[in-house]
């Protein structure tokens, strides 16, 4: 575009005229159908424009005779604020040429070409999705669930051949191995995926498989809290993301569980994968940033979590992190915890206090509901995890606000937000420390816990 060979290639301005206020119609009076134009307004610095008069401009030639250049463009722009304008008019910005732009298919976004093609009774286009390997995966809105093999196809056609599957979601993530239903839109009927994620690879059954991208940040972030060699547990391990970075970056001995068969055997592929790859490498990250003196270790077990945590004490050298991201359930296996032995005297100066991870779902209190002092979603999470550590028993209404109480026992409860899963609710990271030296926690006797079995829920 001639006008534009002399300035800088990123543009710091463009807006849609509409956003503008500008009347279409009066700056192009004689265009047929404009329904189908879509105009930009790009400022440009007029030191950096070719030094080219223009005879086109975005007003009629008739207004730009016997109107002056404040007038022209506060007519031209009429939402733009008097302090923009009198700063353009300074440095004597003009209204410049009308230039026609063809985008080619390949330029053009997939919402844009979703929005020519759906009809608009069903406007706004689905504009979010999430990559997997060489899948997109989809959640549809119902409007949206009549055009979604168009839908899909038109996401394959744009995104291959890196895309080779479209997935739409059906139903809500569920039953004992958190896994969900899923429609074939457009591609290959494969859903057995390979990525990467920060230096690891990883392989999985989406369908067999829980799997969430938007949870990478919060495994890079829950890695800077642990130290090299550390002995870590994660007890809804999955395809083992958490695991294998774990043992690779950190040199980690990590002890790993599920209660999915199919879980389990690709974390354990994708430990020894990753493994092995570290070893031929010289021991180095992966990443080329050096040596660790301690050797990692991945062991994979199959089982309930309950049983798990419980026995973890038992191991020669207990885990310094525990993981516990199961959101809707991580709760309920707080009373394993209350098996670990209670370490008196001189041993307990030995021992670091292990550090348990919980991940829940939790909701701030609605204040109409009751008369007392409303709770965020970070309170609400807290008191979820002290009255799984230390129920109450009894009380007609659960003690709010228990943070300085599991405080007071040396627990040093932290709270924070990870993501947001619906309209007001999230889910909230609580780690504190567990030191079964701090008896009061163990108030409740083994005898008296009643633990009933049943079906448990692993993500």
């Amino acid at each position: 575009m001639e006008e534009l060979e002399s300035i800088h290639p990123r543009l710091k301005v463009v807006q849609d005229l509409e956003r503008l206020g500008v009347d279409v119609e009066y700056i192009l009076p004689k265009a047929d159908n404009l329904n189908n134009i879509s105009l930009k307004a790009i400022l440009l610095d007029p030191d950096s424009v070719c030094g080219k008069q223009h005879t086109q401009t975005m007003v009629p030639l008739e207004d730009a005779v016997t109107a002056g250049s404040k007038d022209i463009l506060a007519k031209v722009f009429p939402l733009m604020s008097d302090q923009i304008i009198n700063q353009l008019v300074a440095i004597s910005a003009r209204q410049g040429p009308i230039v026609p732009i063809k985008l080619t298919y390949d330029q053009q976004s997939i919402q844009h070409i979703l929005e020519i093609l759906l009809p608009r009774e069903v406007h706004p286009a689905p504009t979010g999705f999430e990559q997997i390997g060489h899948v997109i995966h989809l959640n549809l809105k119902s409007h949206h669930e009549p055009y979604k093999k168009l839908i899909g196809s038109v996401i394959l056609d744009r995104l291959s051949p890196k895309v080779k599957t479209v997935v739409n979601k059906i139903g809500e993530v569920s039953g004992p191995y958190r896994v969900y239903d899923m429609d074939l839109l457009a591609g290959i009927p494969d859903t057995v995926v390979q990525l990467n994620e920060d230096g690891v690879s990883l392989e999985f059954d989406l369908k067999k498989v829980y799997w969430c991208t938007r949870l990478s940040g919060e495994r890079k972030r829950l890695l800077e809290e642990i130290q090299p060699g550390d002995v870590v547990a994660d007890a809804f391990c999955g395809a083992g993301a958490f695991v294998v970075q774990a043992a690779m970056k950190l040199g980690c001995t990590v002890y790993a569980n599920d209660l999915n068969p199919d879980a389990v055997r690709y974390c354990r592929e994708n430990a020894k994968r990753n493994l092995k790859r570290f070893i031929n490498n010289g021991g180095s990250h992966g990443d080329g940033e050096g040596d660790t003196n301690f050797k990692p270790k991945v062991e994979v077990s199959c089982g309930d979590a309950f049983d798990f945590i419980q026995n973890l004490c038992t191991l020669e050298n207990p885990p310094q992190h525990v993981v516990m991201n199961f959101p809707l359930e991580s709760t309920s296996f707080l009373g394993a915890l209350r098996w670990w032995p209670v370490l008196e005297g001189k041993n307990t100066m030995q021992v670091r206090k292990p550090t348990i991870h919980l991940y829940t779902f939790a909701r701030g209190d609605d204040p109409e509901m009751d008369n007392l002092p409303p709770r965020d979603a970070l309170e609400v999470a807290v008191d979820l995890v002290a009255e799984g550590l230390v129920p109450e028993g009894g009380a007609i209404k659960a003690t709010r606000y228990r943070r300085s109480f599991l405080n007071k026992l040396g627990c040093d409860v932290k709270a924070r937000e990870v993501r947001d899963v619906a309209p007001g609710k999230v889910v909230i990271c609580v780690s504190f420390n567990y030191y079964a030296s701090c008896k009061a926690t163990l108030s409740i006797s083994k005898a008296t816990v009643a633990r009933e079995h049943r079906e448990l829920h692993y993500i």
